[in-house]
C-alpha cells in the first residue's frame, strides 16, 4: 500500500495521537498488521511489545493506574483475543480506564449474522466475547468512521465510572483507503475525565442530611477509596480531608491518597487491615464511605456486622453498587466522590466536639502499632532461621525514595505490601485488587516503568506468581528497565497453604513443592535475563541487603527465602464449624487473638458475643503471645 494513501489503520494511529496516546502495549499479529504499521509509520506513538497479551493488557493498566491517563493495548484476532480477557476483567473491576483495539478476520467473516463457530481462519466474535465485562464493546463497521469510534472509546473509558472498552476491527477495513481525509488535530492528552452529570441536588440534600447526622454523631470515620481519583489530585485530597477534621481510613486501593503521617490518617482497615483502624471503625457511630464500594474485604464477611452501631452513607457514582446496602442505617448517595468530597469540605466545622474521639483513635493506634503485630507470622523457635517478610517490605519503605513507585503481584507480594509500606510524598501503591489474578505484578511494572522512565519501580512478587508471566523478564531485559523485583520464595502458593491448612485438615493439593507445585533456581533465572541478584536469606541481614538491592544499578531481583508457612497477619480468621460451616469473628477481633480484657477496652467494653465464645474454644484460633 501507498504510503500516500490514507487508510483505516492510518485512522486508527491519527486518533492515538489526536488523543496524546504516546505509549500502546502489544503484540504484532496476523489480524492487526496495518494497525501495527500505521502506527509505526507516523512515529508518534510508541508501540512497546511484551510476549504474552495478558502481559500487554497489565502493562497498559500499570500506565494507567499511575498516571491517570488511557492505557492503550493493540492485540490480533483469535489467541491474541483471548488471551487479553484477563486484563481486560481486571481493569474493568478496579475502574482503569483502558482502550483495547483487537484485529479480526474481514468484514465478509464478522457480519452480524454470523452463527459460524469459527471465522475465517483464527476469528471469533471477540465482541460477544467482552461485552459482558466491559463498558462498552465495540466492532468497526466503517473505516471512515475508525477515528470517531477510537475517540468516543477512549472517552467513555475514562468517564466515571472508568473501566475497559473494547474495539474490534476487521483487517480489511485497516487497509481500506478512507473517503475523507484526517484532519490534523493537535494532540489534547485525554486524564481521568471524572463525571460529565451534574449531581447537583443530589449533593444538596444528601449533604443536608449528613450535617444533621455529623451534629449528632461523637464518633464519626471518614473512609476514602479509589474513586476519589476521578477529577482530584492526591495533594488536594489531603489538603480536604485536613480541613474536614474526622478519623480518617482508607481502603486498600486507596491507601496512596493520603501520607501515612497525616494528622487523620488512621490506617487501612479491611480483612487484612491494620487492627487499630478496624477497632476504629467498629466503634463509630457515623461513617462516610466515599468512593469504595465497600466490598468484602472492607466489611469482612458479615455487612450486617460493620461499624455496627453506626449509620453510614455510602457515595458512589455507580447505582449498582448501592444497591447491595439494603437496611434504614445505610445512606446511599450516587454522585460523584470527588463532587462529594469537595462539597463536604465547604461545610466547615458541622460536627459534634470530637477531640475525645480523636484521642481514643490517637490511643488505639499507640496501643496496637502496626509493625508490632506481624512478629508473630513467624513461631519463636524459627524467627531465627528465616526471613519474615513483613520486616523486608518495612525497610524497603524505610530506605525508599519520596517518588519510588511500588506495584505488587498477589499473595506474599500483595499482603506484606498493602500492611507494611507507609506511602509518602509522592510515592504510589498499586495492583490488581478486584480479580487478583497471579502474574499482574511485573507487567504492570513494566507498564510503570514506561509511563515514569526517571522513578524507580519497586515489583513485590512470589514466587509462585512469577512464573504465571515469567516470560516478561525478557521485555525487562530487552528495554534494560532499572525494575527493582523483589521474588519472596515461599515454595509455592502460601495463602493456598493456608487456606488448606485452615479448612482442608492441612492436605496440602497443588500448592507446594511436594504436592505438584515447583519454581525454578531464581539466581540462575536473574543471570539468563541479565537481572542483578541479591539473596536474603538471613534476618541480620535485612537492612544491607535492601539497601544494595536499591541500589543496584539496572534490573535487579532480590530473592528472599521466607518461611514456607509464614502467617499472614493479623487478619480477620475463618475457621471451620462443626458443620463444615465457615465461622469468621467480627471484623475488630484480627488473629492473632488479643486477649479479652484489651479487646474490651479497645471496644470500650462493648464485646461482640462471637469474640467471647470463640476464646472459650482453647486452640480455635491463634493468640497473641501463644502458638501459632
Amino acid at each position: 500500500m501507498s504510503e500516500s494513501v490514507v487508510t483505516g489503520a492510518d485512522a486508527v494511529a491519527a486518533a492515538l495521537e489526536e488523543l496524546g496516546v504516546d505509549i500502546v502495549f502489544g503484540i504484532t499479529g496476523a489480524g492487526n498488521l496495518a494497525i501495527c504499521d500505521a502506527i509505526y509509520r507516523r512515529g508518534a506513538t510508541r508501540l512497546i511489545f511484551v510476549h504474552h497479551e495478558q502481559a500487554a493488557l497489565m502493562a497498559a493498566q500499570g500506565l494507567a493506574r499511575t498516571t491517570g491517563r488511557l492505557g492503550v493495548a493493540l492485540v490480533t484476532t483469535g489467541g491474541g483475543s483471548t488471551n487479553a480477557l484477563t486484563g481486560i476483567v481486571g481493569a474493568q473491576m478496579d475502574s482503569v480506564p483502558l482502550l483495547v483495539l483487537s484485529g479480526n478476520e474481514s468484514s465478509i467473516h464478522t457480519s452480524t449474522d454470523n452463527e459460524l463457530r469459527i471465522w475465517g481462519v483464527q476469528g471469533f466474535d471477540s465482541r460477544q466475547v467482552f461485552a459482558p465485562v466491559t463498558k462498552a464493546a465495540h466492532r468497526a463497521r466503517n473505516a471512515d468512521q475508525i477515528r470517531d469510534l477510537v475517540v468516543n472509546s477512549a472517552r467513555t473509558a475514562l468517564e466515571a465510572r472508568a473501566g475497559a472498552v473494547t474495539i474490534d476491527i476487521p483487517m480489511d477495513l485497516q487497509r481500506k483507503p478512507l473517503s475523507t481525509t484526517l484532519a490534523g488535530s493537535p494532540a489534547v492528552p485525554v486524564l481521568d475525565l471524572g463525571s460529565s452529570v451534574d449531581y447537583g441536588d443530589v449533593l444538596d440534600s444528601s449533604l443536608d442530611r449528613l450535617t444533621a447526622a455529623l451534629r449528632r454523631s461523637m464518633r464519626p470515620v471518614l473512609l476514602l477509596g479509589n474513586g476519589l481519583r476521578n477529577g482530584m489530585d492526591r495533594p488536594e485530597i489531603r489538603s480536604l480531608v485536613a480541613d474536614i477534621g474526622i478519623p480518617t481510613l482508607l481502603s486498600w486501593s486507596a491507601i496512596d491518597l493520603l501520607d501515612s503521617s497525616h494528622a487523620m490518617n488512621f490506617g487501612r482497615s479491611g480483612i487484612y487491615g491494620d487492627r487499630y483502624s478496624n477497632m476504629i471503625v467498629q466503634n463509630a457511630d457515623l461513617v462516610i464511605a466515599i468512593g469504595s464500594r465497600l466490598a468484602i474485604p472492607q466489611l469482612s464477611y458479615d455487612p450486617a456486622d460493620f461499624a455496627r452501631d453506626a449509620q453510614v452513607f455510602v457515595v458512589d457514582v455507580d447505582g449498582k453498587e448501592l444497591e447491595k446496602f439494603v437496611g434504614d442505617r445505610w445512606v446511599r448517595v450516587q454522585a460523584d466522590a470527588a463532587q462529594f468530597l469537595e462539597q463536604f469540605a465547604k461545610l466547615g466545622p458541622v460536627a459534634a466536639d470530637i477531640d475525645t474521639w480523636v484521642r481514643k483513635c490517637e490511643q488505639l493506634r499507640t496501643d496496637f502499632p502496626r509493625r508490632a503485630q506481624t512478629i508473630e507470622a513467624i513461631p519463636a523457635a524459627q524467627r531465627d532461621q528465616f526471613v519474615n517478610s513483613y520486616d523486608v517490605v518495612y525497610e524497603i519503605s524505610d530506605q525508599a525514595g519520596s517518588d519510588d513507585i511500588f506495584v505488587t503481584d498477589m499473595g506474599t507480594g500483595l499482603l506484606s505490601g498493602f500492611y507494611g509500606l507507609d506511602v509518602n510524598e509522592d510515592q504510589r501503591l498499586v495492583t490488581s485488587l478486584g480479580l487478583g489474578e497471579m502474574g499482574y505484578g511485573l507487567p504492570a511494572a513494566v507498564g510503570a516503568q514506561f509511563a515514569h522512565p526517571e522513578a524507580r519501580v519497586v515489583c513485590l512478587n512470589a514466587d509462585g506468581g512469577m512464573m504465571l508471566n515469567l516470560q516478561e523478564l525478557q521485555t525487562v531485559a530487552h528495554h534494560k528497565l532499572p525494575i527493582k523485583l523483589v521474588v519472596f520464595s515461599n515454595d509455592g502458593y502460601l495463602m493456598i497453604k493456608h487456606s488448606q491448612r485452615n479448612l482442608f485438615d492441612g492436605r496440602y493439593v497443588g500448592s507446594d513443592l511436594d504436592s505438584g507445585v515447583s519454581c525454578p533456581d531464581f539466581s540462575k533465572l536473574a543471570d539468563t535475563f541479565g537481572f542483578s541478584y541479591v539473596g536474603l536469606s538471613e534476618q541480620g541481614d535485612i537492612s544491607a541487603k535492601v539497601a544494595e538491592f536499591l541500589a543496584t544499578d539496572g534490573p535487579v531481583l532480590l530473592e528472599v527465602f521466607m518461611h514456607p508457612e509464614q502467617l499472614f497477619i493479623p487478619r480477620v480468621g475463618t475457621l471451620k464449624g462443626e458443620n463444615g460451616t465457615l465461622i469468621s469473628p467480627p471484623l475488630e477481633d484480627m488473629i492473632p487473638l488479643v486477649s479479652e480484657a484489651e479487646l474490651s477496652a479497645a471496644m470500650s467494653g462493648a464485646l461482640h458475643p462471637e469474640s467471647t465464645r470463640i476464646r472459650s474454644v482453647p486452640g480455635v484460633l491463634p493468640v497473641q503471645g501463644g502458638k501459632s
